[in-house]
């Protein structure tokens, strides 16, 4: 019993010791750790306006909501707008209850409507208008094929990330090797529409101008990432 317990203790240890011995390459090759960047500016091509249509009254006709809906659809085809980009801003929530003069209650139902270019958002903007929708706004913008450019822009970053480990390690004579080590590190700004389009619609206390399409653009949607690498030492 006491040979079983010493040998079963000899090859504790020898394992122990042989694990302690064992060479951690990304310890012990020689390397540089350098941070790669890469960033790309562009124009957002999807824009997602949000407003309201609320029932009102003129004079003692009250319009319902679903003839303001069904001419608003009308419009908005006849303007060459895409129709399948209009949607029901909350899916969970179509109608919203307001009362008004403590007496009658108004339906109200909120939209989302996706154009792409300042061109479409000036003629949607003016038909809005026409239509006195309320509280439009621009809730977001993006891109349609902002996967593939994210994907370019990381490229940009592991090369620019090589570059760099090339000429420093050319400096002194040495040369890169195989990458021992990356990680990534992402930001996205989100572009905004300039102050002109912030001002909601339908205010009739504000004696507002008029916006003309010449005022309408946006900033580019800035893309940005940098990768923090570690490359061998040949």
């Amino acid at each position: 019993m006491k040979t079983t317990i010493s040998l079963l203790t000899f090859l504790l240890a020898t394992t122990f010791l042989s694990a302690q011995s064992t060479v951690n390459p990304l310890e012990s090759t020689p390397y540089i750790e350098v941070t790669g960047e890469g960033e790309m500016e562009v124009i957002p091509d999807e824009i997602y306006l949000q407003f309201t249509l609320t029932e009102r009254y003129e004079g003692r006709n009250k319009s319902d909501l679903k003839k303001l809906e069904s001419e608003m659809r009308k419009k908005l085809n006849a303007a060459g707008l895409n129709m399948d980009h209009l949607s029901v801003a909350d899916a969970n929530s179509d109608y919203v209850k307001i009362v008004r003069k403590k007496k009658d209650v108004l339906a109200s139902k909120d939209y989302e409507m996706k154009i792409k270019t300042t061109d479409e958002l000036s003629r949607l903007w003016d038909l809005l208008d026409d239509m006195k929708a309320e509280k439009a706004f621009i809730s977001r913008v993006d891109h349609s094929d902002m996967d593939a450019l994210k994907r370019d822009v990381k490229i940009l970053a592991v090369k620019n990330a090589k570059e760099k480990s090339d000429y420093l390690l050319n400096a002194l004579n040495q040369r890169t090797g195989k990458v021992l080590f990356i990680q990534e590190r992402e930001t996205y700004s989100q572009p905004y529409l300039r102050k002109t389009m912030a001002l909601s619609m339908m205010d009739a206390e504000a004696d507002i101008p008029p916006v003309t399409e010449q005022e309408l653009s946006f900033q580019k949607i800035k893309l940005n990432y940098k990768v923090f690498a570690r490359f061998s030492i040949q």
